[in-house]
């Protein structure tokens, strides 16, 4: 079996794309901070710079707040990593544990539509 490396990001990209995104949707720094709880601006200045990595659950948090996904922050070619999913059934199992291990938890049930599929949180 090839091990295969795994993918590298540009954190100065992505931090840059993130910045665009607050600006486009009208946001200051210190709104995003009370958005996510977030005492200091400084750490919304270091992602956007690319000199740190957001914890996932706050990414997701910057995705819903900005109305963005992936492919917006990673660009489309990188977002496509994210579907490694063969199935419907492995896609629910790796968003069931994503929602598990969110900061604070959240029910996967709740963010189904009427015909079952995930949606996300609002």
């Amino acid at each position: 079996m090839i091990k295969e490396n795994r993918p590298k990001y540009d954190l100065h990209a992505i931090g840059n794309r993130l910045r665009e995104l607050r600006k486009r949707k009208g946001l200051s720094v210190a709104e995003v901070c009370e958005y996510l709880g977030i005492a200091s601006e400084r750490t919304i200045y270091y992602y956007e710079a690319g000199e740190r990595v957001a914890p996932f659950d706050v990414m997701f948090a910057l995705l819903e707040l900005y109305e963005a996904d992936l492919a917006d922050v990673l660009g489309e070619k990188k977002a496509m990593i994210f579907s490694p999913f063969k199935t419907d059934e492995e896609c629910e199992k790796f968003l069931r544990m994503m929602c598990k291990c969110a900061n604070p938890s959240i029910n996967y049930e709740d963010y189904l539509n009427e015909e079952g599929k995930f949606i996300g949180p609002k």
